[in-house]
């Protein structure tokens, strides 16, 4: 008697062990979603690779979210989770100095996503409009043209999700 019950407790806590090693899920490290803009020429609706330096910034913070890139024909920005609205500027510059900074507006719909309950939940996006304003001063020579909203869906995919397309203003 004492024998099957010794083999019987070995069993359950060895069943215990391997049921709770199984339920073990691993969760994400980075849980946030990006919207990823590619670059457009105006004109030919072709990629574009950038020459002049653009920096991203939020309206309103003091962070950089995108810092001196040039020869890039996409990047990716980080949507805010507790609001339904990011603005942000692009900065251009050129290679004698000048700047010109240009406004977009990304309006979108915060879906909480849960992968498993041990897990954070990470936000996911709708994109629902975009707006953008193109800069006051007019003596730059690039400048948002016009923004085309391609895929509404921001999510752990790396896909486009804005078509950004810049003209070249003669000077």
């Amino acid at each position: 008697m004492f024998r099957f019950a010794s083999k019987l407790g070995v069993s359950v806590v060895s069943l215990l062990i391997f049921v709770s090693g199984c339920s073990n899920i691993e969760c994400l490290l980075d849980n946030i979603v990006v919207m990823t803009c590619g670059l457009y020429s105006a004109d030919t609706h072709e990629h574009l690779k950038l020459q002049e330096t653009l920096d991203v910034l939020p309206l309103g913070k003091d962070t950089v979210l995108l810092n001196r890139a040039s020869d890039i024909t996409d990047f990716m920005l980080p949507l805010r989770q507790v609001a339904d609205a990011d603005t942000f500027l692009l900065r251009f510059t050129d290679g004698t100095g000048k700047v010109g900074t240009d406004t977009l507006i990304v309006s979108h719909a915060n879906i909480p996503h849960y992968e498993s309950i041990e897990c954070p939940a990470t936000v996911f996006h709708t994109l629902t409009d975009v707006k953008w304003k193109q800069q006051e001063n007019g003596d730059f020579p690039l400048a948002i043209d016009s923004v085309a909203l391609v895929r509404t869906a921001v999510n752990y995919d790396d896909v486009e999700n804005l078509r950004i397309y810049l003209r070249t203003v003669a000077p």
